[in-house]
């Protein structure tokens, strides 16, 4: 019986460690190109514990800041137009 024990302890690590899939870490590009993944991504890292050390979560969050930037320099340009400084 006791031969068991290391066994099924080596087979219940395997086990677990192939639960633990390593996700693909996607670029600020990528989450620029692709909103609805952003938001997806955003979505899961604001219940996460530990979304501040996730690079996908760093990146998503960066590509969120870029798409407000450009979403308000849009707005001030039709608004105000291009600025002059000649």
């Amino acid at each position: 019986m006791t031969p068991q024990i290391p066994i099924l302890a080596a087979l219940t690590a395997t086990l677990l460690l192939m639960g633990c899939k390593e996700e693909e870490n996607r670029t600020v590009d990528y989450y620029s190109s692709n909103p609805e993944e952003r938001a997806e991504m955003l979505a899961t890292c604001e219940v996460s514990d530990r979304a501040t050390e996730d690079a996908n979560c760093v990146n998503a969050d960066l590509a969120e800041q870029q798409a407000k930037r450009d979403q308000d320099r849009e707005g001030f340009q039709k608004t105000f137009g291009d600025p002059s400084f000649d």
